[in-house]
């Protein structure tokens, strides 16, 4: 029989592919600094998108920079400076047992997840 293909039924009313009318709008006003969104002062805020697998996803110390010492700088104060205690908080909700050897005060040396040696460097900026 050959390949398949639906019935066509005629439509008289048929007339081409359809073409987005162009609609003059006098409120137009070209603008060549369009994409200086800050003008001559510098920007204050960045937005960004983010999707986002778990809906319990949350961020925190977002750094925009290009200076890899001022980000360096930047961790050392926030991300290192809290990170402990919040693996201890999350171990603790989740019935990790980093919570309870730290409690207990049993030495953990080999850490399944070694979050210091997520630190960025290089050419990873």
């Amino acid at each position: 029989k050959g390949v398949w293909s639906p019935k066509r039924i005629p439509n008289p009313d048929y007339k081409g592919v359809w073409v987005h009318p162009e609609i003059p709008n006098p409120d137009y006003v070209a603008d060549d600094q369009l994409h200086a969104v800050c003008g001559v002062k510098p920007c204050t805020h960045v937005g960004f998108e983010l999707w986002q697998v778990k809906s319990s996803t949350m961020f925190d110390d977002i750094m925009v920079t290009d200076d890899l010492a001022e980000a360096t700088k930047f961790a050392e104060e926030t991300y290192f400076a809290k990170k402990d205690n919040e693996k201890l908080m999350y171990d603790k909700v989740m019935g990790g047992d980093t919570y309870d050897k730290v409690m207990n005060g049993i030495d953990e040396d080999e850490d399944e997840f070694d979050m210091d040696s997520m630190m960025m460097g290089g050419d990873e900026l």
